[in-house]
């Protein structure tokens, strides 16, 4: 059975409207840890500042264990979703010439090939997974932050300020 101009046109629909969705899920996806980072930094102040009361320590390290659970959580969401969409919109082009295919395996390797002109570095930076790096430097600031708790019952003179002459 053949493609009708109004079923060609329907098909342009979807795939544009996939497409666009799929962007706003990876925006969104690297959006969270930058707003995760700006709240750890703020807790993690309140945290090791020499004057904090124990009570607020443990507070603000309770709030930054909450955020990073949070942010991972989030995070997985938005890239759940992001990949959901890429999948479809790979099986979407699996009818395209190979060099209208820009999803999937085919962008993968024109990716993968493309150098960033950083040297020694060129193909050690890019090949970095982004995703698992950034999950597990958030998984980090909440194993700090239940660092920091430990430190502020056990032994909280090593979180005051240095005393005065």
């Amino acid at each position: 059975m053949s493609m009708t101009a109004s079923d060609f046109e329907a098909s342009n629909s979807v795939y544009g409207t996939v497409a666009a969705r799929r962007l706003q899920w990876d925006n969104l996806l690297w959006q969270v840890p930058v707003l995760s980072l700006t709240a750890q930094a703020f807790l993690f102040t309140i945290a090791l500042g020499g004057d904090t009361a124990t009570l607020a320590r443990l507070v603000a390290c309770s709030l930054s264990l909450l955020v990073t659970i949070l942010t991972v959580g989030l995070m997985g969401r938005h890239r759940q979703a992001e990949l959901t969409d890429a999948h479809l919109l790979r099986d979407l082009e699996a009818d395209f010439p190979e060099a209208l295919r820009i999803h999937g395996e085919p962008w993968r390797k024109r990716r993968n090939e493309t150098r960033i002109d950083a040297g020694l570095l060129d193909r050690v930076i890019p090949m970095w997974p982004m995703y698992k790096a950034w999950t597990y430097g958030l998984l980090f600031f909440g194993a700090a932050a239940i660092g920091v708790a430990v430190v502020a019952v056990a032994w909280p003179d090593l979180l005051q300020g240095a005393s005065g002459p």
